[in-house]
């Protein structure tokens, strides 16, 4: 219960950038001093943090816009998610990460490939329409226009229904000691329980985010079976992958 009212607690406050003490009561149904526990723990991991008049949400005040992001770094990224594709096998179940690098994966697959894909990443679910070998099972939630996909508390119950055998996953940076950075506490958990159910982990993430760090991470380089990243891969990055025995897979 606690755990839950936490969730949608860091969910509400993300959607709405801001809002006061009294107004978590009345949307939660808790007393002041339950709000303040909930708050406490939300800034211990970095969620939210307290400013005058009540409460903002911190990380994602950070990251620009989908938009913005699609056209950052724009070949690598493709490059990427093509290589990707060619590691998926018919048959294969997958989860696809939201994200403007795994937005693109059914562009590079071939037509007759059969796969079941479970995202709440909105670009290959318009896709998809256009696929025919591919059955789209979508997560449930409410649309998150700044990772153009969808999520919310019930994500989470939805998607631990299922097992994958192979999981795309992205991250907003990958810091030099090998964690898997996000920006939101939802995005966490989504994330992370994701990477759990899932027999093969495929990390897709450009050279350019290496380095990176941030408040929450949701696993660490050494889950992933695989990083796929562009050419410009430093040679500290190798070296990590080598260290975590992570098989390294860099674009041409």
């Amino acid at each position: 219960m606690r755990d839950n009212r936490r969730k949608e607690i860091a969910a509400y406050i993300s959607r709405q950038q801001f809002a006061s003490m009294n107004e978590l009561c009345e949307v939660f149904h808790a007393s002041i001093n339950t709000i303040r526990a909930d708050i406490a723990f939300l800034e211990k991991t970095g969620t939210v943090e307290k400013v005058y008049g009540g409460v903002r949400s911190v990380l994602q005040q950070e990251i620009p816009l989908f938009t913005q992001r699609t056209q950052l770094h724009a070949e690598a990224k493709l490059a990427i998610v093509r290589a990707a594709a060619d590691f998926l096998q018919d048959g294969d179940t997958l989860f696809v990460d939201a994200g403007t690098t795994t937005m693109n994966l059914l562009s590079y697959l071939p037509p007759e490939r059969r796969l079941t894909v479970v995202t709440g990443n909105l670009h290959l679910i318009a896709q998809a329409g256009t696929r025919p070998n591919v059955e789209l099972v979508v997560l449930p939630g409410c649309v998150n226009r700044r990772t153009n996909s969808v999520s919310d508390v019930s994500t989470l119950e939805f998607l631990g229904r299922h097992h994958f055998i192979k999981a795309l996953m992205a991250t907003t940076g990958l810091s030099a000691d090998g964690k898997l950075n996000v920006s939101s506490y939802l995005e966490y958990e989504i994330k992370q329980l994701a990477v759990r159910l899932s027999e093969q982990r495929i990390l897709l993430c450009d050279s350019v985010k290496f380095g990176a760090t941030g408040l929450l991470s949701y696993a660490a380089l050494s889950d992933m079976d695989m990083l796929i990243t562009d050419r410009s891969c430093p040679d500290a990055l190798r070296e990590l992958c080598e260290q975590s025995n992570t098989r390294l897979h860099i674009t041409e």
